[in-house]
């Protein structure tokens, strides 16, 4: 630690202000925490606000308007889009992501966070030494940014620094036609062919968002079927929706290589269903203006002062933590995209609030990954919580696990909608829970609306509610939260509008 005069001296230091970030800084200050939050970026908020979560919901929000226009026609309305100005399409998303970045820059401020904006370097398990950024980064700085690096010390560090997309071996991404998911969010051009590599939710939003406006989409996923991440009945309902669409998909595939061309193409080679290893199998290939690189992100640990420190990370590079974000170096605390675990922002959400009440010594719960849902804003939405019928089989705390589907086509909304989905629910005997009765253990839907329906199932599947007690909430007619009603009366043995 430096002379104390030249450093700055802060209970809980956090660095990176995604959304685990700036929630721990929010929720620390809160508790009466003198809280300093380091960003290298000229704004918080992570990738979820600038290059993720935001901004691709904004545009997606563009691609359900053009698919209501085309269906439009069923009930007499005669629409048609006659162009698309992608120019005020940026515009509407930097909008919104300005307008978001503007309001959690306020709450900061109230809350009185220090926010510094550079290159943090962790020199020891209670000090930092950040490079600010540049004067002409057009960034605001505590601080002169051409002095030498500002010095930290606090009792708590918290590092949140996220993930980063994930490359195609051998192929980096370029400017030009291999796309990582943050390029292309910020194309200035109507892709006439797109192929995309993976069929989880950043690949299925972008191929929503681009086929949607009028370009030839080619997905090509590696595990043999699409969204694997899903139960198979709800990647069945997804790929029905992407054959409507006129998406073509490949499942299974080998791929080889990704090239860029000289005319500012990629191509992809590739080899049909289980022929990894069969150097004899045909290969296929598919060019297309741009090619999406959708295959996962990787956590930003890869800082020499992780290993300096003697942060244990695990065999994929993830720092590994307790229940409640404490890292293998004592006051040292881990969040977010670099711990195992679901990569999304609303369960680093949470583990921010759990890592700062903590440190502040309140009493808290850890966050159990299997009751943060998940939501997939492709053609077909998607939204799960808890565990599906094969996870919850082989749990020994539960028993007498059951699996029961309503298809969606019995509601009246999502007939109007022209769409179709499923809703499943799995219930059992939880050992662990408070009462004997048969309760939620998870809810995994495809269809319109599902995404805000899922929030619902977390409460059910997070509370362990009894079965027969959910069922007997009433859902307003008629509306698309009644599907997950009319699941949950047959679950119980009570089907209203199904058999």
């Amino acid at each position: 630690m430096t002379d104390s005069q030249t450093t700055q001296n802060y209970d809980i230091a956090i660095i990176g202000a995604g959304p685990g970030g700036y929630s721990t800084a929010l929720r620390a200050a809160e508790l009466g925490k003198k809280v300093a939050l380091i960003e290298k970026s000229p704004y918080p908020g992570g990738v979820c606000l600038h290059e993720g979560c935001v901004p691709s919901k904004a545009l997606l929000t563009a691609a359900h308007t053009i698919r209501d226009a085309k269906h439009a026609d069923v009930m007499g309305l005669t629409l048609s889009l006659q162009s698309v100005d992608l120019g005020k399409l940026v515009d509407y998303k930097e909008s919104v992501v300005n307008q978001m970045t503007k309001g959690l820059e306020s709450l900061l401020r109230r809350r009185k966070v220090t926010t510094i904006t550079g290159t943090a370097t962790m020199t020891s398990a209670h000090d930092i030494s950040v490079e600010l950024a540049a004067p002409d980064s057009g960034t605001s700085t505590d601080g002169d940014a051409t002095a030498a690096p500002l010095q930290l010390h606090a009792d708590d560090v918290v590092i949140a620094t996220g993930s980063r997309p994930r490359h195609f071996p051998g192929t980096e991404f370029t400017k030009n036609a291999i796309l990582s998911s943050e390029a292309a969010l910020n194309l200035h051009q109507i892709p006439s062919s797109v192929v995309i590599l993976g069929s989880g939710p950043i690949g299925l939003e972008f191929a929503t968002l681009w086929s949607s406006v009028g370009a030839q989409v080619t997905l090509l996923e590696v595990a043999d079927r699409i969204l694997p991440s899903a139960t198979p009945r709800v990647s069945a309902v997804v790929s029905r929706g992407l054959k409507r669409a006129g998406i073509a998909y490949e499942t299974g595939v080998t791929i080889d290589s990704v090239e860029e061309g000289v005319n500012q193409t990629a191509t992809v080679r590739y080899r049909e269903a289980h022929s990894e290893g069969d150097d004899t199998a045909a290969q296929h290939s598919v060019t297309a203006q741009f090619a999406l690189v959708a295959i996962g992100r990787l956590p930003n640990t890869g800082a020499d002062w992780f290993g300096a420190l003697g942060i244990e990370l695990d065999e994929r590079g993830l720092v590994k933590t307790d229940p409640y974000g404490r890292t293998s170096v004592p006051g040292v605390w881990a969040l977010g995209d670099i711990t195992p675990g679901k990569q999304l922002a609303h369960r680093a959400f949470a583990q921010g609030l759990v890592v700062a009440e903590s440190i502040a010594g309140v009493d808290t719960e850890p966050v159990d990954d299997h009751n943060v849902p998940a939501v997939t804003f492709a053609l077909t939405e998607v939204g799960s919580v808890g565990y599906a019928a094969d996870e919850a089989r082989a749990n020994p705390d539960f028993s007498d696990v059951e699996e029961t589907t309503f298809p969606m086509l019995g509601n009246a909304r999502v007939v109007m909608s022209g769409e179709s989905g499923s809703v499943t629910v799995v219930s059992g005997i939880d050992s662990t829970a408070d009462t004997s009765a048969r309760v939620v253990l998870g809810v995994q839907m495809a269809g319109p609306g599902v995404s805000e329906l899922t929030a619902e199932a977390e409460q059910l599947v997070g509370n362990r509610v009894p079965l027969h007690e959910a069922a007997r909430l009433v859902h307003p007619h008629p509306t698309l939260s009644e599907t997950l009603g009319e699941a949950l009366l047959s679950a119980d043995g009570r089907p209203l509008h199904t058999r």
